[in-house]
């Protein structure tokens, strides 16, 4: 969820430029909501299909979940510098009034600005309006995903198909557990 909230706020920022210059835009918050969850289902679907393909590379690659903890130390190596790297920026942030202010500001603006932001209970607004949109979407059999399956049939689709290969996954990557440490 905070995912998705995250990759709709970048999007917004990349496009903000453009719709600054689209003052005459306009669109079905609707159709919105069903271009958001097609997005969602699809990256589930390119999730599901890596790990399938994973999964084929197995059989035809010996010790590929072994070798899959040395990516993740990789990665969490890589983590690691990039936290300490945030660590020296905050701190300089946090030393430095001026650039601490404007940090302050800037969640003083968002917070003052919450409900147009976040919206309200009852999804008139901002990222509530967003998610109370998607929910009709997928209470409306009308919205399709692919063919003739509804918004609601694919996402529970690939939800599911995604539970039950990650889990598959998850067991064979630690059944290499032991494997990668000796």
């Amino acid at each position: 969820m905070i995912m998705r909230l995250l990759c709709l706020l970048l999007t917004v920022t990349l496009l903000l430029p453009q719709l600054a210059h689209a003052a005459d835009f306009s669109m079905d918050a609707s159709e919105f909501a069903a271009v958001l969850l097609k997005h969602s289902i699809s990256n589930l679907e390119i999730s599901n299909r890596f790990i399938d393909t994973l999964n084929g590379a197995s059989q035809q690659t010996s010790n590929i979940y072994q070798n899959l903890w040395g990516v993740i130390y990789g990665a969490l190596v890589i983590a690691e510098w990039s936290n300490e790297i945030t660590g020296i920026v905050l701190d300089e942030i946090s030393n430095n009034t001026a650039l601490a202010v404007k940090v302050g500001l800037a969640f003083n603006y968002i917070g003052s600005n919450s409900s147009t932001v976040f919206g309200d209970m009852n999804g008139s607004k901002g990222i509530a309006m967003i998610l109370k949109n998607e929910t009709e979407v997928l209470k409306n059999d009308s919205y399709k995903y692919r063919g003739n399956e509804s918004m609601l049939e694919a996402y529970s689709r690939v939800v599911s198909e995604s539970i039950h290969k990650n889990a598959v996954f998850i067991t064979k990557l630690f059944k290499e557990f032991n494997n990668a440490w000796k």
